[in-house]
């Protein structure tokens, strides 16, 4: 299921969130060997202390499998900060309705050698999370700086974005930013693909379900089952 976290919730839910910090500490800094700030065995860095909102995929034992960081692009964020030089001649996103999606983990080591599965599902969880909850806070569009191998997953996932950079090299992996809408259309495009029928509530401010979405079987609330499909 997905679960979302906002900065109200950190208290509560501060289990899920080591687990996510624990997460990204073997994606980023085992895995990929990224020159990342940590601490013990989790990784946590300056953007963690501005109380983003966490997307967090969790599975049948409620273990945090995948997640994504969301913070307005009105503030400090790491496109604007971080990798600001890809956007080359394009303004930096500036705007309410303008939402960064950062710090994207996927453990796949759990699924071996269905990794490549597991990613593209994942990627389509994380993706119907993210815009079903932009839709209630009136965010129209996020931007994210992503590498090569998920800019391959994301036609088949069915999020394509409205513009994105060329790509360049940072550190061991070529890296691009895109801009991607976020609206009703997207996210039953998303749920299509994905073979979705419907997203399982799972929230904590107990809202009211999405109207005005196209039907696809079933009811659309807040989360997504883990295993849709």
């Amino acid at each position: 299921m997905i679960r979302i976290i906002t900065a109200d919730q950190y208290e509560t839910c501060r289990p899920l969130l080591r687990q996510m910090f624990r997460l990204r500490y073997r994606v980023f800094k085992e895995r990929l060997g990224w020159d990342v700030e940590t601490v013990g065995d989790e990784e946590r860095d300056q953007f963690d202390r501005l109380d983003p909102t966490y997307i967090l995929v969790l599975n049948e034992d409620d273990d945090v499998t995948a997640c994504w960081r969301l913070l307005p692009t009105t503030g400090p964020n790491m496109l604007r900060d971080v990798f600001s030089h890809l956007l080359v001649d394009r303004p930096v996103p500036d705007a309410p309705g303008t939402w960064e999606c950062s710090r994207f983990a996927v453990d796949c080591e759990s699924d071996g050698d269905n990794c490549l599965a597991n990613l593209n599902r994942v990627t389509s969880e994380l993706f119907c999370g993210l815009i079903s909850h932009c839709l209630r806070q009136d965010v129209d569009e996020v931007v994210t700086v992503y590498d090569i191998r998920i800019g391959r997953i994301l036609p088949r996932v069915g999020c394509t974005p409205r513009w994105r950079t060329k790509p360049q090299r940072i550190g061991n992996f070529s890296a691009l930013a895109g801009l991607f809408d976020i609206n009703n259309d997207v996210l039953a495009t998303v749920m299509e693909n994905a073979g979705f029928s419907s997203l399982i509530e799972h929230d904590p401010y107990h809202l009211e379900p999405l109207t005005g979405l196209p039907s696809l079987g079933g009811p659309i609330h807040t989360g997504v089952p883990t295993h849709a499909h």
